[in-house]
């Protein structure tokens, strides 16, 4: 709940790894999803504006922003097949896809 996204690693327990948290986005109160890219580059996520956030898995820095929708952006989610394509659905009720 503090505009952030936090990964953990599940391989010795379960421990937070701070080199990977993405910020920038607005989710305070809302559960926004998110996705990975398939070839596991990028990251994108929904926020509360409407936006659609996309960042490098790498460096974890924001590298686009498009408002999406009128309202929340509540899910995201990258085609399995053509990497190109990403759908969004929000609180206005539209799912779109994204090339």
């Amino acid at each position: 709940m503090d505009d952030s996204i936090v990964t953990y690693d599940c391989g010795k327990g379960l421990s937070k790894i701070k080199a990977k948290t993405f910020t920038g986005h607005s989710n305070q109160g809302f559960a926004c999803g998110i996705s990975l890219s398939p070839d596991g580059q990028y990251l994108v996520s929904g926020d509360a504006e409407g936006k659609m956030w996309f960042w490098n898995w790498k460096t974890q820095k924001n590298i686009r922003t498009i408002k999406v929708h009128d309202g929340v952006c509540i899910d995201v989610d990258w085609h399995p097949l053509e990497s190109s394509k990403v759908a969004t659905c929000g609180w206005d009720g539209t799912v779109k896809i994204w090339n």
